[in-house]
């Protein structure tokens, strides 16, 4: 069987590994404290949402609304028809008959600051009229993405998961005491599941709980202490390079606290279905919040590296919202990457938004996106 090495993100983006590296046994060693904090906002003023195209909006609301507890924009009820605009065909390089719904699904605890509606949020894209394939992903699948949220009650929520069939990744269907981040003085107990689309969701439960902006009777928590964040987790194929993408791309302000070596922990590996596979990765807050952005590179396990159009089933991308897309797009070229719209450049989606997306060197997609004055 074929192995590679891959690297993940929290959001988890799979990258090979550039040389050799002697593995660990123990996860917990010689790794540094997780970055800590909110981290000030830069020429990436926070992180928007993490984007997710879905084949069922109703379904997708289920699952992150009704069963996990995200917030939701606009009454739960309400219709949410489709609908179509140049600026969007543009701005996705989609065919001009395509369709598309969405919803905004806010996570609790990710803002800087509470009550000003700046929460990252689960975005779900529903589209129509278009060809579309669906991605279920391996953890390790270069490419791959995963969404981490911790929870105030852990063992309910996955009782009425199971009720409801939700998938299990998680070898054994149960949750697993795992090691927490360095850093984190708390117990942690975790599983992972799929959403309606098969999308890897990590459930966790920190012993004692964090502080949090969330509400009290909120089921997600949300943490100041970045460690003890939500997280989205990338899967890539070279931890170092990646690290240098995203830091061109968005400015100084993100700054990755590495993991070089590689390790293997057997409840990690357990806890995400990646039999005796070795990892290393690397961790920054996204500025403007105390969300963690997370590489995640693996080997000694077989690996996907998927390709996917963003109008897939089952695909992600992750929102950063810009001070000026004007100091972005010459990184972007500079980077030798090239917008979805075929135009190259930034395209209005709103009269005073304008937004633009590319994919990295892990077939990830990256969207930038500006908030223009009126």
């Amino acid at each position: 069987m074929k192995t590679l090495t891959l690297i993940t993100i929290v959001l988890i983006i799979l990258a090979p590994a550039s040389g050799p590296v002697a593995a660990r046994t123990n996860a917990a060693e010689d790794q540094g404290s997780v970055p800590a904090g909110t981290a000030p906002p830069g020429d990436v003023l926070r992180p928007g949402h993490l984007g997710r195209t879905t084949g069922d909006l109703e379904r997708i609301i289920h699952f992150y609304h009704d069963l996990l507890g995200t917030d939701i924009l606009g009454e739960r009820q309400q219709d949410r028809p489709f609908w179509s605009s140049k600026g969007l065909i543009d701005f996705a390089d989609s065919p001009k008959n395509a369709e598309f719904r969405a919803v905004i699904l806010p996570i609790p605890g990710t803002a800087a600051e509470p009550g000003k509606g700046l929460e990252m949020a689960v975005e779900a894209i529903e589209f129509r009229n278009i060809e579309r394939h669906q991605y279920v992903q391996n953890l390790q699948d270069i490419g791959g993405s995963h969404l981490v949220l911790i929870l105030r009650d852990l063992d309910l929520t996955l009782t009425q998961l199971k009720t409801e069939g939700v998938p299990i990744v998680t070898v054994g269907g149960e949750v697993l005491n795992v090691p927490a981040m360095p850093g984190v003085n708390a117990s942690k107990r975790a599983i992972i599941v799929r959403d309606p689309d098969g999308y890897p969701v990590e459930l966790m439960e920190l012993s004692p709980p964090p502080a949090t902006t969330a509400a009290q009777e909120s089921n997600i928590l949300g943490a100041r202490v970045a460690s003890r964040s939500p997280r989205v987790s990338v899967t890539v194929g070279d931890l170092e390079a990646t690290e240098k993408l995203y830091k061109h791309l968005t400015g100084p302000d993100l700054r990755f606290t590495d993991s070089p070596a590689y390790v293997s922990d057997k409840a990690y590996n357990d806890l995400r279905n990646t039999p005796a596979a070795e990892y290393r990765y690397g961790v920054a807050l996204i500025p403007g919040s105390p969300v963690l952005l997370e590489f995640v590179q693996y080997r000694n396990i077989e690996q996907r590296k998927i390709s996917p159009r963003l109008q897939d089933i089952g695909v992600a991308h992750l929102l950063f919202m810009a001070k000026d897309l004007d100091v972005i797009m010459p990184r972007i070229r500079a980077a030798g990457l090239h917008t979805l719209a075929t135009s190259g450049e930034p395209v209005f989606i709103a009269p005073n938004v304008r937004a633009l997306l590319v994919t990295d060197p892990n077939h990830f997609f990256i969207e930038f996106m500006e908030r223009i004055a009126k």
